[in-house]
């Protein structure tokens, strides 16, 4: 409960008027207010450039609905007017449109890997126009996958308890806890070897230093490893394990030996995570069959007592997002009309099904690997060329944060009886303000350590390993398997055996809780050593010595995760703005 405040309470805040909505599954619901839309907004361009950072550092992002929720309670908490349920799942959608659309760096990167970046209008354009038609293929989706199908969402369930139980039963220690976390985690991130040197950024140790063995002192991984499970962690200590052993045998690659930063031969890892990803989906081809079957009943009369937008309102906006799409992809990537038309359809629908389908009853979103399919498709139409084939992962990234997210968004919006209209349109207002941002942020994060492939002996880059898939795909597309080195594809496909085999294993459901996480051993061999041991060393706290032995709640847990993971992301993005204005 909120405490009681020792002033008279006063009116609520301005409300934003939106028409009642209909019908008698939805009573008294809270209305939405201004502070829940600035806040919000603010909220969707911070998580954007959070994240833009994050995904080229760890190849993971945390989309933001936690984050977001949690970070309005901490602000509002001590508020006169009590924060409501509408409030936190507005900010909440919104939140999670921002993060997830910071996912798109990584085709901005895998372009700037492969040649010539892209400037600030051209990622600012086709965040805009990938996300607008994300938006429209919402609708079906919320048809197909929330009205009819009956599916657990995990993710969704997950936001939702946090919702009421800062709501319901709002604990005043948070925001305290949360600040502390975040202005303790943010300041070691601004002064660690990175940024002013103060600190160390990692610890070498002592026997296995010569082949990558450290301990990285990151926030985001030890707060990402309570939010990705012990499991997940304990992969990427295996993958971490796995980098160790294979350094002694790995290729001089240009005259300069890995052996003591064996993650920047990256092919056994990215022929593992692609291997591993595209087993899943065939795996789960129940999964996959039904989301055809459901786009091939997608116009079948279903009872909605809260429709998203009328039919006329509809098409007019998928109007003008189909044209704005195709008149942007022709105008400044030289897509053809028809390939821009596959696109959009393929991408923007039905790898969005499959995708958010799959999230939805295996928390397991193969966006990583849809990219490199949509590269394929591209490629199979004529696109072969890097830049081309490019899009089609830029394409899934682009439209997935909007579709994909707002799908979930709208499960536990649905469960607060929330206006699926309301949901909707906030976060179209974050559309344009967070393409801008994913632009500026990726120039910056490009110009304090370029993007590339292979950066030289001694040189700091960004692992970027989503980026590496795509990169190296368009690479194979356009030349063919020849363009991939003799030594590294006999790599490239031992890793992919083991992933194919791994995760046949991992599904079995006796064996599966008692082995490690099969996409934390696959990140665990794209990223540093230390980071590998630090995810570990992260879950093991938060996980076992707090949670287990300690008794540290949940929420209290949770609330310390999103204050280091923020805490990084926002701190790395400071650090490089204030290394510029200090040096």
């Amino acid at each position: 409960m909120q405490p009681t405040p020792s002033v008279p309470p006063v009116t609520a805040p301005p409300v934003i008027s939106v028409p009642p909505i209909t019908g008698p599954a939805v009573i008294s619901v809270p209305p939405i207010t201004v502070r829940s839309v600035v806040a919000g907004m603010i909220l969707s361009v911070v998580l954007c450039a959070m994240n833009s950072y994050l995904t080229l550092s760890f190849g993971v992002i945390e989309e933001g609905p936690t984050i977001a929720a949690l970070f309005f309670f901490a602000i509002f908490f001590m508020s006169r007017t009590k924060i409501t349920t509408t409030e936190m799942v507005i900010v909440a959608t919104m939140g999670s449109a921002g993060g997830s659309l910071g996912f798109i760096s990584n085709f901005y990167a895998a372009k700037a890997m492969t040649g010539v970046p892209y400037d600030i209008l051209d990622m600012a354009l086709f965040g805009i126009v990938s996300s607008m038609v994300g938006l429209v293929m919402a609708i079906p989706l919320r048809h197909i996958l929330i009205l009819r199908d009956k599916l657990p969402w995990p993710g969704s369930r997950a936001v939702e308890s946090v919702i009421r139980a800062l709501v319901e039963h709002g604990d005043p220690r948070q925001p305290m806890i949360l600040a502390v976390t975040f202005l303790i985690c943010a300041t070691y991130v601004i002064l660690n070897t990175d940024g002013f040197g103060i600190v160390p950024g990692e610890t070498h140790l002592p026997l296995i230093a010569g082949v990558g063995g450290a301990i990285a002192w990151s926030p985001f991984a030890i707060g990402g490893s309570y939010l990705m499970g012990m499991r997940t962690c304990v992969g990427f200590l295996t993958g971490a394990i796995v980098l160790m052993v294979l350094a002694p045998h790995i290729p001089v690659v240009d005259g300069n030996s890995l052996q003591a930063t064996p993650h920047k031969y990256y092919w056994p890892g990215l022929g593992f995570l692609v291997a591993s990803g595209v087993t899943v989906m065939i795996i789960n081809w129940r999964t996959i069959a039904g989301a055809f079957k459901s786009i091939l009943s997608l116009g079948a009369k279903a009872d909605d007592d809260d429709p998203v937008l009328g039919g006329r309102a509809m098409a007019i906006f998928a109007l003008v997002a189909f044209v704005s799409c195709i008149v942007v992809l022709g105008w400044r990537f030289a897509i053809p009309i028809a390939m821009s038309c596959v696109l959009i359809l393929v991408a923007g629908l039905l790898q969005n099904i499959i995708a958010t389908r799959a999230a939805a009853q295996t928390a397991f979103n193969p966006a990583r690997v849809m990219g490199v399919l949509l590269q394929g498709v591209t490629s199979a139409m004529g696109g072969s060329q890097v830049a081309t084939n490019l899009t089609g992962a830029g394409f899934v990234a682009g439209s997935g944060a909007q579709a994909s997210l707002l799908t979930a968004d709208m499960v536990y919006g649905r469960a607060f009886r929330v206006p699926s209209r309301w949901q909707f349109w906030t976060q179209f207002t974050t559309i344009i303000p967070c393409a801008v941002i994913s632009a500026y942020a990726f120039q910056m994060i490009h110009e304090d350590k370029p993007l590339v492939l292979q950066p030289a002996e001694g040189v700091s880059a960004h692992p970027a390993p989503v980026a590496k898939i795509w990169a190296e795909s368009a690479k194979v597309f356009e030349g063919g398997i020849d363009s991939v080195p003799e030594i590294a594809l006999t790599w490239l496909l031992i890793g992919a055996a083991v992933g194919v085999v791994y995760t046949l294993i991992e599904h079995i459901p006796r064996i599966k809780p008692y082995i490690p996480d099969g996409i934390g051993i696959g990140l665990g061999m794209v990223l540093s050593v230390s980071l590998g041991i630090s995810f570990f060393i992260g879950g093991f706290l938060l996980w076992i010595v707090l949670g287990r032995w300690l008794k540290v709640g949940e929420t209290t847990l949770t609330t310390v995760a999103v204050g280091a993971i923020v805490a990084e992301g926002i701190g790395g993005v400071l650090q490089s703005i204030l290394l510029k204005i200090v040096y």
